[in-house]
This record gives structure tokens, sequence and C-alpha cells, in this order.
């Protein structure tokens, strides 16, 4: 019961933040990108988070549907890898 509460909440609040006027999202945006700063920062002093990261990301390489994800991913490290012209 608590469960299906709370993704009825969530689904609510996507769709929100795919009708809100673009402060709003501005709004969201920011809010995203300090989770990822914090999520960042734990990746730099947490082994245990560094551990769960990279079960989560290896597991994601098992699956053919991700191929085109990670040759777009391995063309954009090539491309700027190279020095510039």
């Amino acid at each position: 019961m608590l469960l299906d509460q709370t993704m009825n909440i969530f689904e609510k609040v996507v769709q929100e933040i795919k009708e809100a006027d673009q402060e709003k999202r501005n709004h969201f945006t920011s809010i995203a990108i300090d989770l990822l700063n914090v999520s960042t920062e734990a990746l730099k002093t947490s082994p245990e988070f560094r551990e769960a990261f990279a079960v989560v990301h290896a597991e994601f390489f098992k699956y053919p549907e991700c191929r085109i994800t990670i040759s777009e991913a391995q063309a954009a490290f090539t491309k700027y890898q190279k020095p510039n012209n």
C-alpha cells in the first residue's frame, strides 16, 4: 500500500515537472545538479558507494540494448581524446 502511494506521488511529481514553466524546470534542474554533485562527492569518499556504482554500471554493460549507448560513449571519448587541430 505504501509503495503504491509513493509511486503515485512520484508519477504526479514527474508529470508536474513535465508541465511546469521554465522557471520551475530550471529549479528542478538545479536540484538534480546538486544531487549529482553529492553523488560525485560520495564516489570520492565512500568505497561502499563506489562499489555499488560499479556494480550497477557493470550490470548495464551486460545487455544488448545498451550497445548503441556504449558505442556512442566510446565514440565521444575517442573524439575528445584527440588533440585539437
